[in-house]
């Protein structure tokens, strides 16, 4: 017998039921694993209509580098990944914000942009450090989104590109951007003096492990090869670039 979870009633196996018409699709029993598939789905903070900001923005920080295997588990991987790249550009710009009002406090701590490029084109400086290293400091802050989009596309296609050749049963490019997006997190981090970077680093390592693991349905071995491969791809064509130029400069070319 089949109940209708419409009318209550009760009769033999139907299409439709006999009583109030109701579709078999809407079965008490189909309803139910409806329900269960819905909450399935992890749905960020962030991208709740339901949650204001600045409340999604703190919630979808704290949990997804507080409790990012809770965060990441069941996450909406296959959903458009719009709002993910805002909060990425967002926490980005947050964390450039803090930099600049430490580096007002702390100018010596590091070379803005400023200061950068004028040493690589050995172009020498006003003797007004302290205007000169503002100017830096200001160059960093409006150029952080540009920065940060740049390094999200770059890392992206990198732990894609090691996903499709390591990982079988992966989901989309999607799934790995919204990985990236929201293991941003502990980028803020880095407005800690001298260790800051390094904390944000490792930990940013660690959330982008966990979120590609949940992401891809596959191990933890499998995304930390994923992680490991995509950021040592960088640093053997650097070491390779000056290999060559050393290779080039001791021939007398």
């Amino acid at each position: 017998m089949t109940t209708c979870a419409r009318c209550g009633q009760e009769s033999a196996a139907f299409d439709r039921c006999p009583f109030c018409g109701e579709a078999a699709a809407s079965s008490e029993r189909e309803r139910a694993g409806e329900a269960e598939g819905a909450e399935e789905l992890n749905l960020p903070a962030w991208e709740d209509p339901a949650v204001p900001f600045p409340v999604n923005l703190i919630e979808t920080w704290r949990r997804s580098v507080l409790e990012p295997g809770a965060f990441f588990a069941r996450g909406p991987f296959d959903r458009a990944a719009v709002r993910p790249i805002l909060y990425y550009l967002v926490i980005s710009v947050l964390g450039a914000a803090l930099s600049l009002t430490w580096g007002a406090l702390l100018p010596t701590t590091q070379p803005g942009f400023v200061e950068t490029v004028a040493e690589v084109m050995n172009i020498a400086l006003p003797d007004a450090a302290a205007t000169a290293g503002s100017a830096g400091r200001l160059a960093d802050f409006f150029l952080a989104p540009f920065w940060a989009a740049l390094s999200l596309v770059i890392a992206s296609l990198l732990l894609h590109l090691f996903v499709l050749l390591l990982v079988p049963g992966r989901r989309s490019l999607t799934a790995t951007v919204r990985t990236v997006c929201y293991a941003c997190g502990p980028g803020v981090f880095a407005i800690i003096p001298f260790v800051g970077g390094v904390v944000a680093w490792v930990w940013g390592a660690v959330l982008t492990v966990i979120g590609l693991r949940e992401a891809h349905r596959t191990t933890t071995g499998r995304a930390f090869a994923v992680w490991l491969l995509a950021a040592a791809l960088p640093v053997a064509f650097l070491l390779l670039g000056v290999l060559l130029i050393i290779a080039r400069v001791a021939s007398g070319v």
